[in-house]
């Protein structure tokens, strides 16, 4: 039992949602294991997956992206289909507020890009896949929404491919075919593929 526990843990999807270009990769990892996994899980690892899920509900307002709310709303159906009543009732609670408080930060904050002529969020993206690393970074300290753009999952993929090439990037994806199925018993980290960011960082300092 305690095994398994280490085993998720390691995924480290607790400190994974806070963070805005992991918070979707980290909801559709913990709403796989609801589906795959939480029913053989021992009490106390099924205790650990729950109060994950609640945490990735509540997180959502701080996460204003399009790639959150779809992720979200995948976690939202494992929730259905794997927690018993009583926990699935409470979650499905934690996930209505948090799309309330969703919408509301959004409308918001799409006021004061508006009050302050900012660019759309896709323009920008558009405009960062021209930057080189360094640049991309620096950007990413100008402002709240430059960002959110500038830790776009693809333009991470862009900088991996031109700092390593095609085909090291298609090296990468080949270790993790035929993958798909991902259980406690053997858990797979797929922020290396997945969260490009992050396997740039991985390939720059040899990990």
């Amino acid at each position: 039992m305690r095994s398994q526990i280490e085993r998720y843990e390691k995924l480290g999807l607790r400190d994974s949602l806070p963070k805005i270009y992991r918070y979707p990769i980290a909801c559709k990892e913990i709403g796989l294991i609801l589906r795959e996994a939480y029913i053989q899980s021992p009490k106390n690892l099924q205790s650990i997956i729950f109060h994950d899920t609640l945490a990735a509900f509540r997180l959502l307002p701080q996460i204003q992206t399009q790639s959150a709310v779809s992720a979200v709303h995948f976690l939202l159906q494992s929730v259905e289909a794997a927690l018993p009543k009583q926990k699935r009732n409470m979650a499905v609670k934690e996930f209505k507020l948090a799309m309330v408080a969703h919408k509301r930060r959004s409308k918001l904050h799409h006021q004061e890009e508006k009050d302050s002529f900012q660019l759309p969020h896709d323009v920008l993206v558009h405009i960062f896949s021209f930057l080189d690393m360094q640049s991309l970074v620096s950007v990413g300290l100008v402002c709240w929404s430059w960002n959110l753009a500038a830790n776009d999952n693809h333009l991470w993929e862009l900088q991996y491919v031109v700092l390593y090439g095609n085909a090291a990037k298609q090296e990468l994806i080949k270790q993790f075919e035929g993958q798909d199925k991902r259980h406690l018993q053997d858990p797979i980290d797929t922020r290396t593929i997945t969260d490009w960011k992050e396997a740039v960082n991985g390939a720059y300092t040899g990990q």
